[in-house]
């Protein structure tokens, strides 16, 4: 009876949290879960706003908000170190020590004190990044725009605390298309208070700037007076820095960099016969040397395989804390968020697994491998 009593408690969760409240709740208070725009880009916040860079995008403020976490985490703790550690000091130590025994096993004592510095800084700040999209808010709050033509988006409310929130009264709800008709009328209703204070100032809009206004003005007109609505799509403050492909693809070009700069170092220049393996030809070995040229291609094909994995893991991750609550809002994107989190942490650890892998290889040489397989 206690197994029936708790598996029937279970049931009554289930019709509420997956189906009363997302279908019948929500909706009610014009609440159901809009769909987010999916973009693969970063979402610009502003336009050639930063110097020497150009756009603004809030995957920037993903990267720098996650590097500020790490440095809030990190910093008190190694200022203060206690022969007695206290919860924090204990974690850190926890989570270095982890990590330097990975090092260290894998690579050996002395190459782990090289390699260990730039491995741990990368694990650490792609657990803190990929995480951040676990946390409210990312993703879903941000500025409310004009829906651009070929947008999905929905009409405005004033949300609690006056806050504008999407008006979503029917769940599974995608939204309505955007027209330029539709963006030119949302736009302009915008602008109409700027333009009164313009005209007040006796700014007008004259010449071919006139003419653009009085344009826009007349399409916005004629999209009220066939009853359109203005539609609205939300561009977040923050999203995942890995979403973004720029990011990915930097760290995995400054690992392999890294990894090419450890072989040099430890080897000399004999780290090159690997790639052009001039011993081999001397003694007749064509083959091993057109082993090296593919060695070559797959130092290349490392950048393609660290960037690629990283974004195409976290981005499908993000979509899918998208589709998710947009199908059933409660109770069942929790799932999710638990598979996130097992994956946030699962990649910056292969990330970082592979730079030791593949420095611990280049520093190892590649003539004692030869005798090896000789033997």
């Amino acid at each position: 009876m206690r197994g029936i009593v708790i598996f029937a408690v279970m049931i009554v969760i289930a019709i509420i949290f997956c189906g009363i409240v997302p279908f019948t709740i929500l909706p009610s208070i014009d609440a159901a879960m809009a769909l987010p725009v999916i973009s693969v880009p970063g979402e610009k916040l502003c336009k050639d706003c930063v110097p020497l860079v150009g756009d603004f995008t809030n995957t920037m403020v993903g990267t720098l908000l996650a590097d500020v976490l790490v440095l809030l985490f990190f910093i008190p703790v190694f200022r203060g170190l206690k022969k007695v550690p206290g919860r924090m000091q204990m974690l850190v130590e926890l989570v270095v020590d982890a990590l330097y025994s990975l090092a260290s096993s894998v690579a050996g004592p002395v190459k782990a004190r090289r390699i260990f510095p730039l491995m741990a800084t990368i694990f650490i700040f792609l657990l803190m990044a990929n995480w951040l999209e676990l946390v409210p808010g990312v993703d879903s709050i941000g500025l409310i725009h004009c829906a651009e033509e070929g947008f999905s988006g929905y009409p405005t409310k004033e949300g609690p605390l006056g806050i504008t929130q999407l008006k979503v009264n029917e769940n599974l709800d995608s939204g309505e298309t955007a027209t330029e008709a539709d963006y030119q009328a949302c736009h302009h209703k915008e602008e109409e208070e700027a333009a009164a204070v313009t005209a007040e100032e006796g700014e007008g809009g004259e010449g071919e700037e006139g003419h653009e206004e009085a344009a826009a003005a007349a399409t916005a007109e004629e999209a009220h007076e066939e009853g359109r609505t203005d539609i609205y799509v939300v561009t977040p403050f923050i999203r995942a820095a890995a979403t973004d492909l720029n990011l990915t693809l930097a760290l995995a070009v400054i690992a392999v960099v890294v990894i090419q700069y450890f072989g040099l170092s430890e080897l000399g220049v004999g780290y090159l016969a690997k790639f052009i393996n001039t011993p081999a030809l001397g003694r007749g070995d064509v083959m091993s040397f057109g082993v090296g040229f593919l060695e070559l291609i797959s130092e290349f094909s490392k950048i393609l395989s660290f960037a690629f994995r990283l974004f195409g893991n976290i981005f499908a991750g993000q979509v899918l804390l998208f589709v998710i609550p947009f199908l059933v809002a409660t109770l069942l994107p929790g799932a999710v968020y638990g598979l996130e989190f097992a994956v946030g942490l699962i990649q910056a650890a292969v990330f970082a697994m592979l730079f030791l892998v593949f420095s611990s290889m280049a520093m190892t040489s590649h003539e004692h491998h030869e005798e090896e397989h000789e033997h």
